[in-house]
């Protein structure tokens, strides 16, 4: 079975640095213009046979229409990037001098919840759930999502990589096709083949 998970294309907060978890934000017009870059070039999987899904977001919806037009999908919450709660919107200057800021980044964040939000446990729990719905269905499968969700899957089922987060973490409009055997991951790969 494979499982192809792509990044949604450019948005505002991909370019000021800000965290933007849950927040609704629509593609930017170079990210636009960036996914039919990518597109014109291949490798993208193509769509027939696959079951399809988005996290629900604006960006994720677009990146589906912008690199495979208007095909039937699934959405899947589960998919969503975090929650940053009260630190939604703001940057790391911004946020800095923060003291429930600094508590969070500066003790064990995939434990520590972010004010209003989600910890990076909370996280991994509800994008491993529904990767697992999806590996049971047994079905080929296309999911357009956000970077932390896809590097999650990819920590989980890759640990010994050598990649850091940062490595790991696809650049907007790409991903990562991974190939599992029921529930366990057999290999992954970069997509568009075309990188």
């Amino acid at each position: 079975m494979k499982v192809y998970m792509l990044r949604h294309g450019q948005i505002k907060a991909n370019t000021t640095y800000t965290y933007c978890g849950v927040t609704d934000e629509p593609l930017t017009d170079e990210g636009i213009e960036q996914l039919k870059s990518l597109k014109a070039k291949g490798g993208y999987p193509s769509a027939e046979g696959l079951e399809i899904y988005t996290s629900g977001l604006a960006r994720t919806e677009q990146t589906l229409q912008v690199l495979y037009g208007d095909i039937p999908h699934s959405v899947e919450p589960a998919f969503r990037e975090m929650n940053f709660g009260a630190f939604e919107g703001f940057s790391y200057d911004q946020l800095k001098d923060r003291e429930d800021y600094q508590a969070w980044i500066s003790g064990d964040h995939m434990a520590n919840r972010c004010p209003g939000g989600e910890s990076g446990n909370d996280m991994k729990a509800r994008v491993l759930a529904g990767l697992k719905k999806l590996l049971e269905r047994g079905k080929d499968c296309l999911v357009v999502c956000h970077g932390g969700t896809i590097a999650n899957v990819f920590n989980e089922y890759f640990p010994n990589s050598g990649l850091n987060w940062y490595e790991i973490q696809p650049s907007n409009g790409t991903g990562y096709c991974f190939t599992f055997d029921g529930s366990k991951a057999l290999n992954w790969e970069r997509i568009p083949h075309a990188m």
